[in-house]
């Protein structure tokens, strides 16, 4: 699931516009994204000129949800595992 870094996000809509199900909307002039509705295409990140759209992996709250189709990170199982591309089953970067 993506979130919005609100310090970043400057309230150009790009996300609001982009969004195939309209999970994301205005408040405050800031971006919001209704984890209800997302649907995790990703398609937000891609037109976020501020990158202020971060993958749930960057997320204290989400991380280790998987995002689907190969995007975000999700917390690895075992040893030596954590990092790895989505659904919590990476192979990636050890965690110490």
């Amino acid at each position: 699931m993506p979130f919005i870094n609100q310090e970043k996000c400057v309230g150009c809509g790009a996300c609001v516009n982009v969004c195939p199900v309209r999970a994301i909307s205005m408040k405050n002039g800031k971006a919001i994204i209704d984890q209800e509705k997302c649907i995790k295409c990703g398609k937000c990140l891609t037109v976020c000129s501020q990158d202020a759209i971060r993958p749930n992996s960057e997320s204290q709250t989400l991380r280790g949800k998987s995002m689907g189709g190969g995007l975000g990170r999700g917390l690895g199982l075992g040893r030596n595992r954590g990092f790895g591309r989505g659904g919590g089953k990476g192979g990636g970067r050890g965690r110490k």
